[in-house]
């Protein structure tokens, strides 16, 4: 991951921005069928920061309960998916940062659900 260097992100339609002031510890690319249609796309990148380095600066998230113990926040307003939240841990959807590029992801998970083609 790239460090020293503060990590930017939001929705689309800029209600609700996050900073982080750390790099990614973790990040995966999750192949399951939840995270297609939450994201719709064939996989989501989901980024993991350390907890006391994530800051939402900006708006208020909603929240949709998806599966027993699993969150998922996202805008009101224009509906950008940015959360996972599981087991006490939150990832950010990588395609809600600025400069999504710049993470190097470690991992795919949920890969025998992965679409073929």
């Amino acid at each position: 991951m790239t460090t020293g260097m503060e990590w930017t992100g939001g929705c689309l339609c800029g209600a609700i921005q996050y900073r982080a002031s750390e790099a990614p510890q973790w990040a995966s690319y999750c192949h399951c069928g939840m995270c297609r249609k939450i994201s719709g796309a064939p996989f989501t990148g989901f980024v993991e920061f350390p907890e006391m380095a994530l800051h939402w600066v900006q708006g208020q998230l909603s929240e949709f309960h998806s599966s027993n113990g699993v969150i998922r926040r996202f805008c009101g307003n224009c509906g950008s998916a940015l959360t996972f939240e599981a087991e006490g841990v939150l990832f950010i959807t990588q395609g809600s940062l600025d400069f999504p590029e710049q993470v190097v992801f470690d991992c795919h998970t949920y890969t025998r659900f992965r679409l073929k083609g």
